[in-house]
């Protein structure tokens, strides 16, 4: 074990050990000296439809180590502007040896705090139980459980138009879509989404879900901003992935989504989410590959795409009908319309679909709901003072190495992605700066072709006597 006290750390979660029922862990709040015991339970029967034939048990302990995250994630909170906040994770696995190796603990440790922005100190002792039923059983008969790629499964819209870009590409592959999480409205989105596609790509597509819950703890409050979320989808999904004999797990998400440039100088940098951020992949890629000891990778194909050009082979097959299944909003309604249209993902989701020419039969809060009581043109004048700035950057030179210093003058961490990121994609790191250009480019030109339509129903509430033309040129202009 650390030699860390649990008294300097403003959380400790002790687990038992993760079960597919009576599982629980105890929360500590050291600076209320409140503790409560919740139950958690994971569900990995999925699982069982696997290439292996024996359960690797260092797999297992991926598959809790996910859990614990998830749950620490879901029941901690930190303010980004006030002191770091401290977590204490006591959790036992099968393998404490590798686990607590400090070459791996730093790996863990750096990734959460990149994505968290909280200290986590972990401790692993032995688990002394015999383990999930998954772990037990032989393999359940399958006539080919072979797939080509495995890829995680959000049941939002990059995920289906990635989908359905590779399927088109590999007419004969077979992939399996991954998903997990602890929401039923998510899990019935995932699986209304696969069943709409599996009519035309008959015998390509296998789905399997890992549920993790949560038990008694309605009493306690769950924090809404998880920002390890997309650490605990790519866990689980290359636990997946290396049960399929897989040894890259795939993610099918938008450069401009992925790599999510802050809006304004002023923000802390965990103000926008490092979800599916390129440094992310890599972090856990490289913890992944230290608790196995053989070189796993994370990769998203689509880093360079926009989300309009990635919505592309919709629209030259005329499914317009798919896109409205999926979800994108950062804050859904419990009520419909269920998508709020004035988020961020909602506005770059509407202008994916009309720079790609798709028509969008989703319905949003914004416009076709009852006018929300605050403020809904907040992040749509963000991202157009933000249009503003990249096109302004980029418009210093026809030059690509003078656009590229114009860009990283003031987006400074687009240069380390290229320096970290480069080789991992194979490209020279001269190639990856002309490719984010050409991205961010391509971006700002769809813009200036949608932006009036995509703004007008956002803009056409504004009560303060402006019109939207004005509004639109004041916004452009930052």
């Amino acid at each position: 074990m650390n030699n860390h006290k649990t008294h300097d750390c403003d959380y400790t979660l002790i687990f038992s050990s993760v079960a597919n029922s009576n599982g629980n862990v105890q929360f500590i709040k050291h600076v209320r000296d409140e503790v409560n015991l919740i139950g958690l339970t994971v569900d990995d029967r999925g699982f069982g439809w696997r290439v292996q034939q024996k359960f690797p048990s260092p797999i297992a302990d991926l598959i809790d180590l996910a859990v614990a995250i998830h749950a620490t994630d879901r029941l901690t909170f930190q303010n980004l502007r006030q002191k770091q906040t401290r977590i204490r994770v006591i959790l036992p696995v099968r393998h404490p040896e590798l686990l607590s190796t400090t070459s791996l603990q730093e790996k863990l440790s750096d990734l959460l705090e990149w994505a968290t922005g909280s200290l986590w100190l972990f401790d692993f002792n032995k688990r002394l139980d015999s383990g999930r039923i998954v772990e037990q059983q032989p393999l359940l008969e399958a006539t080919d459980p072979y797939v080509d790629e495995v890829t995680l499964w959000s049941g939002g819209l990059d995920a289906l138009a990635g989908l359905y870009t590779r399927l088109k590409t590999n007419h004969e592959g077979s992939f399996m879509l991954f998903g997990t999480g602890s929401s039923d409205n998510v899990y019935a989105r995932q699986e209304q989404v696969f069943k709409v596609l599996q009519p035309s790509f008959p015998n390509q597509l296998n789905l399997c879900r890992v549920p993790i819950r949560f038990s008694e703890s309605s009493l306690h409050k769950k924090n809404k901003i998880s920002r390890a979320r997309g650490i605990v989808f790519m866990l689980l999904g290359a636990a997946c992935a290396y049960l399929m004999n897989q040894r890259v797990l795939y993610l099918y998400e938008n450069g401009i989504g992925a790599i999510n440039l802050p809006y304004s100088k002023s923000a802390v940098g965990l103000d926008h989410s490092r979800s599916v951020h390129p440094l992310t992949l890599l972090k856990v890629s490289d913890t992944i590959s230290e608790l196995l000891g053989e070189e796993f990778r994370v990769k998203n194909p689509f880093l360079f795409w926009t989300k309009a050009e990635m919505c592309k082979t919709l629209t030259k097959d005329v499914r317009n009908d798919l896109p409205s299944l999926t979800m994108s909003c950062d804050r859904p309604h419990r009520q419909q319309p269920i998508q709020c249209g004035y988020c961020s993902s909602c506005i770059l989701r509407k202008q994916a679909l009309a720079a790609s020419t798709i028509k969008d039969q989703t319905r949003y809060v914004v416009p076709h709901g009852r006018k929300p009581a605050g403020e809904t043109s907040l992040h749509l004048r963000h991202m157009l003072a933000q249009v503003s700035t990249l096109r302004g950057l980029l418009d210093v030179s026809d030059t690509p190495n003078l656009q590229w210093a114009s860009l990283t003058q003031r987006f400074p961490e687009l240069d380390d992605i290229v320096d970290r990121v480069a080789i991992t994609e194979n490209l020279m790191p001269t190639d990856m700066q002309k490719y984010l250009i050409r991205l961010y480019q391509t971006y700002i030109a769809e813009w200036n072709i949608v932006g009036f339509r995509i703004s007008a129903d956002i803009l056409n509430q504004i009560s303060n006597g402006q019109t939207t033309d004005d509004y639109l040129v004041a916004a452009q202009q930052g």
